[in-house]
C-alpha cells in the first residue's frame, strides 16, 4: 500500500496505522513527516525532498516533484495507490499516473478552494480523474466530489478519519481537569477545539465568551489549540478583551482528550467548511453536548434541539446564548448528550474493516 498525502495530519497517520495494525505493508509518501513519537512505528515513511537532490533547489522543484513520485511509485511497486487531499498530494499522484488509485478528498480541498478558485479546480478536477474509487467521509464531500467529475457509481463512504474506541463519558474528570487550571469543580466549563485558522472562527468563540462571563462571571474557556496561523492574532484579542484570567490554551497529549471532552460543559466548533469532522464525532462520543456553527455535513449529525446549539458561525449573540444555554440548562445538556452518543455509535462502523473493502473491490476490478 502507499499513501500520499500530508504526513504529518494525524487523520493521514491514522489512515496508516489501521492498515499497519490490519497486517498489511504501508508506505507513505510527503513532503513533511511527523516527528511524533511511536506516530511511523511500522510504517515505511519517504520524505519527498530525499528522493532526488534537485528537490531541495528552488526554482527546479517543481519540475522534479512528479518524476520522483513515479520514480518512488514503481520502486515500491504497491498493489493500491491512495492519494488524500487534492492539491497538491492528489494531483502529483495523478500526474505521475500511478496506479490502481483511490482518491480521497479531505473537506476544504473539495468544498471550498475547488469552488472558489478556477486554477485549484483544474487541478482539483485533474487529482479525481484518474480515481477508480473514492472514498468520503460525507454526504456534502460526496457531492462536491461529483461536481469534480468523479461517477457517483464509484463512491464509497468510511469515517476512516476518525477513531471513536478510547472516548466515553466514563474517561470524565470533571474535578482533576479544573484542578488542573486553578479553578472549583463547580466551574461552568466550555471547551474550543479548533486550531489557531481564519475559517474556525476563534474570535467569535472568545467574543461569545466574553459576553458569557458578563453574565456568568464563573464561567471559563479551555481552547485545545494546537497550532496555525493566527495565534498571534487569537493571544492579541485575548488580552483586548481582558480574558487572561479566565481562559486557558493547553496542547494536550492524544491519551488526555477523551477525558478533556468528557469532562467539559459543552464543546465548541464554529469552524465553516467541515467534513465529518474527527473532532465532532469523539465530542459525541464523549457525550458531549455542542454548540456546531452552521457548515457542510454538520446536519448530517446534529441540528438544533437534536445534540447540538446550532447557530451562525459569524453571529456572536447567537453563539453566546447558545453557550449560556448550556450553562444554564443543564438538563438539555444531559439530554444533547446522551443523543450523541447513541447517534454516533449508531453509525460510526468499523472503518478498518470498509477501508479493506474498498480495495478488496479496487483489486477485483471493480
Amino acid at each position: 500500500m502507499l499513501g500520499v498525502g500530508d504526513g504529518r495530519s494525524r487523520h493521514f497517520i491514522r489512515w496508516a496505522r489501521r492498515l499497519v495494525d490490519g497486517g498489511h505493508e504501508v508506505h507513505i509518501l510527503s513532503n513533511r513527516i511527523s516527528d511524533r513519537p511511536n506516530d511511523l512505528d511500522g510504517i515505511t515513511a519517504h520524505r519527498l525532498r530525499d528522493l532526488d537532490p534537485l528537490l531541495r533547489v528552488q526554482g527546479i522543484r517543481r519540475f522534479r516533484i512528479v518524476p520522483a513520485v513515479r520514480k518512488l511509485g514503481e520502486q515500491v511497486n504497491a498493489d493500491v495507490v491512495h492519494s488524500h487531499d487534492l492539491t497538491p498530494y492528489g494531483w502529483w499522484v495523478a500526474r505521475a499516473g500511478l496506479q490502481p488509485l483511490v482518491v480521497s478528498p479531505w473537506g476544504r480541498d473539495a468544498l471550498v478552494e475547488a469552488r472558489e478558485d478556477p486554477e485549484t479546480r483544474k487541478l482539483a478536477r485533474e487529482a479525481v480523474a484518474p480515481g477508480k474509487l473514492y472514498v468520503v467521509n460525507s454526504a456534502a464531500l460526496e457531492r462536491a466530489t461529483v461536481e469534480l467529475g468523479a461517477d457517483p457509481a464509484r463512491i464509497r463512504r468510511s469515517f476512516w478519519h476518525a477513531s471513536i474506541d478510547d472516548f466515553s463519558p466514563e474517561k470524565a474528570d470533571r474535578a482533576g481537569l479544573r484542578e488542573r487550571f486553578g479553578w472549583p469543580e463547580s466551574t461552568p466549563l466550555l471547551l474550543s477545539i479548533k486550531n489557531f485558522r481564519p475559517y474556525s472562527n476563534i474570535d467569535i468563540v472568545l467574543r461569545a465568551f466574553s459576553k458569557v462571563r458578563e453574565e456568568e462571571p464563573e464561567a471559563r474557556l479551555l481552547s485545545t489549540a494546537a497550532g496555525g496561523w493566527t495565534r498571534d492574532a487569537t493571544e492579541e484579542l485575548v488580552d483586548e478583551l481582558g480574558l487572561r484570567p479566565y481562559l486557558a490554551i493547553h496542547e494536550f497529549q492524544g491519551e488526555e482528550i477523551p477525558m478533556v471532552l468528557a469532562s467539559v460543559d459543552a464543546v465548541v466548533m464554529l469552524a465553516e467548511v467541515e467534513s465529518s469532522p474527527a473532532a465532532l464525532l469523539e465530542s459525541m462520543a464523549s457525550g458531549a453536548p455542542l454548540v456546531c456553527g452552521i457548515a457542510p455535513s454538520i446536519d448530517e449529525w446534529v441540528a438544533q434541539d437534536e445534540g447540538a446549539e446550532v447557530v451562525p458561525c459569524r453571529d456572536v449573540d447567537a453563539v453566546a446564548a447558545a453557550m449560556l444555554r448550556l450553562i444554564r440548562e443543564p438538563e438539555v445538556g444531559r439530554r444533547y448528550a446522551e443523543r450523541n452518543l447513541r447517534e454516533v455509535h449508531a453509525r460510526f462502523g468499523d472503518p478498518s474493516v470498509e477501508m479493506e473493502q474498498v480495495y478488496e473491490e479496487l483489486l477485483a476490478g471493480v
